[in-house]
């Protein structure tokens, strides 16, 4: 079974700007874990503080419509209140939380696998990527190959590679797949899509962070606001702590437990 791809001028740019699309999302993906890496601790513990002034803001509104309707609060229903209304912020605190130790263990490659890496990758796209070959989304083993190199380019895991192109080209012989030539009727119109894609990854988070891991000032400024907007935080979280101890010890909130 032999495809027919159309060598054209067309088809080599539709190619290279597949690969480098690829590649700046992998890019992308080291960008955002040395991001995180920097400054996780700092943006975890600014959004930690950020929850519990929120929570607090909602202690107090509840407080304050208790007044209004005699000065009762029932501890329980507020603490059921207080568990919907805070759900979506701690499940953000979590996710923020999770990343940040999934990053900070990360490791990266030498510059070498990196190359490497991305050359082992290349020659295996050429042959099976699922935008170039459209047999890889109709033969599962295919597809099973292309997502474990997907996952070994991501780690830059040159050893997986090597292995991985021995098998696709074994794979390619055995299912009798020649050489690949695939007419693509919308050739123009997918070049223009992956030249936006590429300009969107480019000027978006986390690709636009690369300027700033790599100024050193810049960083420590970005720290240093971090700092700022934390301890900002903290001193708001303790006028709202104030103010809802001024409201219990003015006498006009009356807490009640369920004691069953």
């Amino acid at each position: 079974m032999d495809l027919m791809k159309i060598e054209n001028t067309a088809y080599k740019t539709y190619e290279a700007l597949l690969l480098e699309r690829d590649q700046l999302e992998k890019e992308a993906g080291q960008i955002w874990t040395l991001y995180i890496q920097t400054f996780g601790a700092l943006i975890t513990a600014v959004y930690e503080e950020k929850i519990e002034c929120i929570k607090c803001k909602k202690i107090i509104t509840y407080y304050q419509i208790a007044l209004n309707h005699g000065g009762v609060v029932d501890r329980d229903e507020l603490e059921n209140y207080l568990d919907q209304e805070m759900r979506s912020y701690h499940a953000n605190l979590k996710h923020l939380l999770q990343d940040y130790e999934q990053c900070k263990e990360a490791t990266f490659s030498t510059s070498y696998e990196a190359q490497r890496s991305k050359v082992l990758y290349r020659r295996l796209a050429k042959l099976i990527h699922p935008d170039i070959n459209p047999e890889t989304d109709r033969q599962h083993v295919l597809k099973e190959l292309w997502q474990r190199i997907v996952t070994a380019y991501g780690h830059n895991d040159v050893k997986a590679l090597s292995e991985l192109e021995v098998l696709v080209r074994k794979v390619l012989n055995d299912l009798g797949i020649g050489e690949i030539r695939v007419e693509i009727p919308d050739l123009a119109d997918r070049i223009e899509a992956l030249k936006e894609e590429i300009d969107d990854l480019t000027h978006t988070e986390p690709y636009v962070y690369k300027d700033l891991l790599d100024d050193e000032a810049a960083s420590e400024k970005k720290k240093a606001e971090l700092n700022e907007e934390l301890e900002a935080y903290k001193k708001y979280h303790k006028q709202l702590n104030d103010t809802i101890l001024n409201i219990i010890s003015s006498g006009g909130i009356k807490i009640q437990w369920d004691m069953n």
